[in-house]
């Protein structure tokens, strides 16, 4: 997951916004079902809002606010001889899975695998490293501590996913016993279902905005 993850970040940082403009292109071309309505092994975009599960949520090294999932990228921009380097210097990406409620149904979504494709929440440029605030000055300490008394300008994006946050998502649905509710008469056909989405290395779910 790791090494995916830092391939697509690399790529993304060499070529741009449009490498991110093509992935939401595809969270917008999936066909789009409700959680209740979603049939297993669908790819589908789905929609609602997020909840906390009893792994709880994360802290956004960036902007110190509370999240289910946050993607942290900072570029180092050196100038050379043959022009101006873009250097991934540190690539954070953690998640915690979370529910995706909409009315009375609910979807689990493992982010294991998955691309956050949400625009930045927090953007912050610096030239030199003493311009940056605390928050940004052990960012690169913790992940690039050779880096951060290097002169050069830095561009730091952070993407958060925070609870309360109406999102879409694109991915494949399996259904499961929701432990949280149950039919009326107790039988197993009324037991209450909820959804699990989980990505792959090779098929990520998308993670964007609502409407994507």
């Amino acid at each position: 997951m790791a090494i995916w993850d830092r391939f697509f970040s690399r790529v993304r940082a060499f070529f741009g916004e449009p490498l991110g403009k093509s992935l939401r292109r595809r969270l917008r071309a999936a066909a789009p079902a409700k959680i209740s309505e979603l049939r297993e092994g669908l790819h589908c975009r789905i929609a609602g809002t997020v909840r906390t599960l009893e792994q709880g949520s994360l802290e956004a090294p960036l902007c110190g606010l509370p999240c289910v999932a946050y993607l942290l990228e900072v570029v180092q921009h050196q100038a050379t001889e043959s022009g101006v380097e873009h250097d991934l210097v540190v690539y954070d990406r953690r998640a915690v899975p979370f529910l995706l409620v909409e009315g009375d149904h609910r979807a689990v979504i493992d982010p294991s695998f998955a691309q956050i494709l949400l625009k930045s929440s927090h953007e912050m440029k610096a030239r030199f490293p003493h311009e940056l605030n605390a928050r940004a000055r052990a960012v690169l300490e913790k992940h690039a501590p050779m880096r951060s008394g290097w002169p050069g300008r830095f561009t730091f994006r952070e993407s958060i996913v925070e609870v309360g946050d109406r999102i879409s998502i694109a991915g494949v649905g399996r259904r499961e016993a929701d432990p949280h509710g149950s039919g009326e008469r107790g039988y197993r056909e009324d037991i209450q279902q909820r959804l699990r989405f989980v990505g792959s290395q090779k098929l990520p779910l998308l993670i964007g905005s609502d409407p994507p």
